[in-house]
């Protein structure tokens, strides 16, 4: 970006702090990472991918108001200011704090959540994840989100039991989601949010008349190489028809 959002770099007592509370809760809160005059450039930006058919590739999802686009993934690569954004400056040292090394970016999605799409069952990134140990993703807020339009919701400290328990879906079965203490994170544009693979995640459908748009991206640590390749061609090769992902874990209607 153009300003101090990718010039200036944290102090470092604010990185251990990040680490601390990641290493404990398996997600952190980052709030104001980019800065309220520096959102209008970032959603230019996310505007012009989301309305390029060239550029990433594109999801729909039905909803009682019509159909809506659900996601676009895949376009950092095509859209170099973004992608310097995404691997320099202040979200590159957080997730070396994070990481303990320098990250490498896996992949990265735009979820639009528009007014009655749907949300995400309970969750773990690791299932989705074939290639890698370890994955941190940076959900960073386009919108503000609360639970009236479908924030994300942890299970805080879930993590430390790895990959605790997948059914046919990918996803956590019912009676083990219920067995966790969930917290909504709700976040103002411009507030991240880092969380790792083994997190217990989830959220719900927008009830609201606000769109709750959140750019999520994913890293690797730099010792497991560069995977994104290697990803996104087994991807596309594994893909159902009707799925958004690897794992089953969108509850709407894909019409893509």
């Amino acid at each position: 970006m153009s300003n101090t959002t990718t010039t200036t770099h944290w102090d470092p007592k604010d990185l251990l702090e990040f680490k601390g509370r990641h290493q404990q809760d398996g997600v952190v809160h980052v709030p104001g990472l980019v800065a309220s005059d520096a959102m209008a450039e970032l959603l230019a930006w996310i505007d012009d991918i989301s309305s390029a058919s060239t550029l990433g590739r594109h999801y729909f999802e039905s909803t009682d108001r019509g159909r809506v686009k659900a996601r676009t993934e895949d376009f950092a690569k095509d859209h170099p200011p973004l992608h310097q954004f995404l691997t320099q400056g202040r979200v590159h040292d957080v997730l070396e704090a994070l990481f303990g090394e320098p990250p490498v970016l896996f992949k990265e999605k735009i979820n639009y959540k528009h007014p009655g799409a749907a949300g995400y069952a309970p969750h773990q990134d690791a299932p989705a994840y074939p290639f890698g140990s370890l994955h941190i993703t940076m959900l960073l807020a386009l919108d503000s989100a609360d639970t009236n339009n479908g924030c994300l919701e942890f299970a805080k400290g879930a993590h430390h039991n790895g990959v605790i328990d997948v059914n046919a879906d990918g996803c956590l079965p019912i009676e083990r989601a219920a067995q966790l203490e969930w917290t909504p994170m709700p976040v103002a544009a411009g507030d991240a949010v880092f969380f790792n693979s083994f997190a217990p995640h989830r959220s719900g459908t927008n009830r609201s008349d606000r769109s709750r748009r959140a750019l999520y991206v994913t890293y690797n640590a730099s010792s497991e190489g560069d995977l994104r390749s290697e990803y996104y061609d087994h991807k596309k090769q594994a893909l159902e028809e009707g799925r958004v992902s690897l794992i089953n874990h969108f509850l709407g209607e894909d019409v893509s």
